[in-house]
């Protein structure tokens, strides 16, 4: 067996599936299983020249038909959204935004071309048996880092409520720069389950976090996403006035963790929204009479409380709030104790340590 790496664009995939040359679906290959809104979403990447993954095939010669001919080892759903779009078959999702519901025939002969002339990067495999095939799969698979909570989820559901997710995501840049999570972190998708979770206390009020609590909250809105634009709107408001207010000389600090960051946006959201009561009760959502009039004094509370959580040990009357910050901190009872400090933190008096 041999390996070539090449590249090829669209136009040559199109041919080759029209002279049946190209055979999406070997013995060793599962049948179409993307949804159309994976599919557009791949093909929205490709008409903004981002980068997809490459395809694997097998090359072997066809001695009745004396042709070529291509066998999708690796990217048989990817091709499959390619010639359905170059079919007609397929319009763009209302992610495509400016080009939502169109399909080949619609676009401009300059992103036609575009299309057509997109490089695909391949690996062919050049005289490989079936037992050569199997054998690149159980390598592929054991470089396979396990999935996690957010990455399944991402795989599984196809719904209004996890694209807001993905939407939102990118529409945070601004936190994330602060050091919110990892560059690693922010690849295995973390960053979508931190949303996930905002976006739950906007529609629940504050409950117990962790994996199984952000699974339900995916299952409910599997077929319907109420109050989106509002749950979106308050979800990047907050979000972003933490990150352009509040949080920047915070930076890389234990304020700007994760977990520290979804209790703030707890209280900020609460004081300018009104969050549902969830698990808590209404003297904990409570916020301080002028709450968020001052922002040099928020500014400075936050400071003090960055300055308690950096510290080995509890400063005196604060033992509760940094106990219930370094245990955790998903679970109800200490988001019941961290939260109210948060809110008292957003007043325009002084909290003292």
């Amino acid at each position: 067996m041999q390996i070539s790496p090449e590249t090829y664009p669209i136009a040559d995939f199109l041919k080759w599936h029209r002279d049946r040359e190209l055979i999406l679906d070997p013995d060793f290959q599962r049948g179409s299983v993307w949804r159309d809104s994976a599919k557009s979403f791949l093909i929205d990447s490709i008409l903004r020249g981002m980068p997809v993954p490459k395809i694997l095939f097998r090359t072997r010669i066809d001695r009745t038909t004396m042709q070529i001919v291509r066998e999708v080892v690796d990217g048989q759903q990817r091709l499959r959204a390619i010639i359905a779009f170059a079919e007609n078959k397929l319009p763009l999702g209302h992610r495509s935004q400016e080009l939502a519901g169109l399909t080949y025939a619609d676009l401009s002969d300059g992103d036609q071309d575009n299309f057509l002339a997109y490089k695909l990067t391949t690996e062919q495999l050049i005289n490989a048996t079936n037992e050569d095939v199997l054998e690149i799969f159980s390598r592929i698979n054991s470089y396979t880092v396990p999935v996690n909570g957010p990455e399944l989820r991402h795989a599984r559901y196809d719904s209004d409520f996890k694209w807001s997710v993905v939407e939102s995501v990118r529409n945070m840049v601004d936190l994330w720069r602060l050091g919110v999570l990892t560059d690693r972190e922010r690849v295995r998708m973390l960053d979508a389950a931190l949303v996930a979770e905002m976006y739950g206390f906007v529609m629940r009020g504050v409950m117990d976090g962790g994996s199984v609590q952000i699974d339900k909250l995916y299952e409910m809105t599997r077929d319907a996403f109420p109050n989106r634009e509002y749950v979106e709107s308050v979800t990047r408001d907050v979000a972003h006035f933490m990150a352009t207010e509040l949080l920047p000389d915070l930076s890389d600090g234990p304020l700007t963790g994760s977990p520290n960051v979804l209790m703030l946006f707890a209280a900020i959201a609460q004081v300018r929204y009104g969050l549902p009561a969830g698990r808590l009760e209404a003297p904990e959502l409570e916020a301080p009479e002028g709450a968020l009039t001052d922002l040099n004094q928020v500014k400075d509370n936050l400071k003090t409380l960055n300055d308690l959580l950096e510290a080995e040990e509890a400063s005196p009357g604060w033992a509760a709030f940094w106990s219930a910050s370094k245990s955790t901190t998903q679970r109800i009872a200490s988001r019941r104790v961290r939260l109210p400090v948060f809110l008292r933190a957003l007043g325009p008096e002084p909290i003292n340590p």
